[in-house]
């Protein structure tokens, strides 16, 4: 929320596709283990595009605190450093407190997303038991305020604001939700990889064409393919790693043959 101190949540090492946190972070915090644990438990089928066969893959993701400055500018091609998705996280259920700061702080939120071009978001909503037992004056049904939030800000895409029920509680309602969430989450941030998986490639492939043209670098083009290379290790597809390497293996002989035979 607005006002506290700025600092990140988790931050890992790890090469992992990046998801940002807003919104009320002692709430992301108490869920986070369970989170980033289930996350990867169920595969998903990642189809591609030019033909390739479909894949099994397990999503991790590394959770962090949202900060403008992580979104993407203009022309960057680091994968490894850009975030697939973001998340919204509030246990709102008053109606006065929604309108006054909860509401306030996801419109900054969603309008530092729309600057930066960054449509992959989703707004989660949890209800507790606790917090139904807090807010007994100006409480609200907790479908009135996922439709205030969903005509706030989802417009037609609903989907995007999504209910988490009790998902503390050992219950199969809990498990049912958490379940439900875990699944949209995988859907969202694997459409979000593989939307700007397939951009990065078509730039690349733009970059390899200009190859004949005076300037250019292979070096440059190198650190280029190899963060495709990395990001097929990220996904622990590792002959499609592999496959970068073998292919800048031969553009690299190509250039030492045609520099043998009197090339610039």
């Amino acid at each position: 929320m607005a006002g506290q101190e700025e600092k990140p949540i988790i931050y890992t090492m790890e090469n992992k596709p990046i998801v940002t946190c807003a919104g009320d972070q002692a709430l992301f915090t108490s869920l986070y283990t369970s989170l980033a644990q289930q996350l990867p438990r169920e595969p998903m089928e990642w189809r591609r595009t030019y033909g390739r066969a479909p894949k099994m893959i397990l999503l991790e993701a590394n959770f962090v605190q949202f900060k403008e400055e992580l979104l993407p500018k203009e022309g960057n091609k680091a994968l490894l450093t850009f975030p697939f998705l973001h998340i919204y996280w509030t246990d709102c259920c008053d109606t006065e407190m929604y309108k006054s700061s909860v509401k306030e702080d996801m419109m900054r939120w969603q309008n530092s997303l729309r600057t930066h071009g960054s449509s992959d978001w989703v707004i989660i909503v949890v209800e507790t038991n606790d917090t139904k037992k807090k807010n007994k004056t100006n409480i609200l049904p907790r479908s009135s305020i996922v439709d205030k939030i969903r005509s706030d800000f989802c417009n037609k895409q609903s989907d995007r604001c999504v209910v988490l029920s009790d998902p503390l509680k050992d219950s199969s309602r809990s498990q049912e939700s958490w379940n439900s969430l875990l699944l949209k989450l995988r859907t969202l941030l694997l459409m979000s990889f593989t939307k700007n998986l397939g951009r990065f490639e078509d730039e690349m492939r733009t970059l390899r064409e200009k190859r004949t043209q005076p300037g250019w670098s292979f070096c440059e083009y190198f650190m280029v393919q190899e963060e495709l290379a990395f990001v097929f290790e990220m996904l622990q597809q590792f002959e499609d790693a592999l496959v970068q390497y073998d292919e800048l293996d031969a553009l690299f002989t190509q250039y030492v043959l045609n520099f043998g035979a009197g090339g610039t």
